[in-house]
This record gives C-alpha cells, structure tokens and sequence, in this order.
C-alpha cells in the first residue's frame, strides 16, 4: 500500500470508528508531543474532515521538540 492508500485507508477507519459510535462525537482530539508520531497522527485525524484539536504534551523531551508540538499546534491544524 502507497501512502496515499494509507492516509486514505486509515482516514475511513476513523471516520467509520465514529460513526459507529453511540453518539457520532462532534471533534476529534491528538495529544502532540514534538514527535513524529503524533504529528502525522494529528495530520491524518485533520485530513478526515472532522474537526480536530491538538494539544501540546511536552513528555520531559529537548526544547526543540517542545517548540515544534507548540508550532504544529498553532499553525498545522488551522
């Protein structure tokens, strides 16, 4: 699978994961660390469509990666 069939693949499971729900929620929320992980976690849960906070939860990490969680925050997810 191609990235863009992953995206598109896991942007369905979550959309699907929703509105399988008792009650469809109106957003989604990430917790960013600075890392790559949830900043693609994050990115993805945008691309769905729904709604999307990301909140920065530095983990005791090297200022860089704390300062990149609070930009992709403010500036990624707009």
């Amino acid at each position: 699978m191609d990235p863009k069939e992953r995206i598109i693949f896991i942007t369905g499971w979550i959309l699907d994961y929703c509105s399988k729900m008792p009650k469809k929620p109106d957003s989604l929320v990430v917790g960013v660390s600075g890392g790559i992980d949830s900043a693609v976690v994050s990115t993805i849960c945008a691309a769905s469509g729904m709604k999307t906070y990301a909140l920065s939860m530095p983990i005791r990490q090297i200022q860089k990666q704390d300062d990149l969680s609070k930009v992709h925050c403010q500036v990624a997810l707009r």
